[in-house]
């Protein structure tokens, strides 16, 4: 895993291909109504890099108590959505801009709450200093690399909702249950570089249910 930073970012520019995203750009509000937001998808860069991840403050308006990548609302005094993910992820987990180094972006992922979401992917300094700030995360929470770009880790679901059907994917690790859009940017992240290296991604589990 050396070469992870060249890899990911090299896949970020192939994610952007055809179909491997697999957007949902049909779910959702109109786009004229998305409200844009930005996440960081930072990779520790440890002998054994990991997924910097938090859990949601309970009381948070938004996915309470979820596990989710920093990050939040692009506003306006944001010059792009790297420097949203870096400002959410300074302001969350007290990560410094200098420890961050940029790799590329992944496609924008629509919710079905009305959000349009641009992952930015970053290699982040091994001797960074973070810590949950018991506002709006309550905990830090890394996931190895290697468990993310693994494609028998995750679980597949489908739901059927108001005539709709909607893809769930989820992952768990240490206890945690990482799922929906969090878990739906892992994947087209791992499902990017497996494409790249010519290796198929297989999730293991496919449940159908109601």
């Amino acid at each position: 895993m050396r070469d992870w930073p060249a890899r990911l970012a090299a896949a970020c520019d192939h994610s952007h291909v055809g179909d491997l995203a697999e957007r949902d750009a049909r779910r959702g509000a109109p786009a004229a109504m998305l409200k844009h937001a930005a996440v960081l998808i930072g990779i520790r860069d440890t002998p054994e890099p990991t997924i910097i991840l938090t859990q949601r403050s309970t009381a948070l308006r938004h996915h309470p108590g979820q596990i989710s990548f920093p990050g939040g609302r692009i506003e306006a005094f944001d010059a792009s959505p790297q420097d949203a993910a870096c400002r959410e992820a300074f302001e969350e987990i007290g990560l410094a801009r200098q420890a961050i180094d940029i790799l590329g972006e992944l496609p924008d992922y629509t919710t079905v709450t009305g959000f349009s979401i641009r992952p930015v992917v970053a290699r982040v300094a091994a001797e960074a200093v973070i810590a949950a700030d018991g506002v709006e995360a309550s905990q830090l929470i890394e996931l190895p690399l290697a468990r993310a770009l693994y494609g028998p880790a995750y679980r597949f679901q489908r739901i059927e909702r108001n005539g709709q059907t909607y893809r769930i994917y989820s992952i768990d690790h240490a206890g945690h249950h990482v799922w929906g859009a969090t878990a739906s940017m892992l994947v087209t992240l791992a499902r990017a570089s497996a494409a790249l290296e010519a290796r198929s991604f297989t999730i293991a589990t496919e449940a159908e249910i109601g």
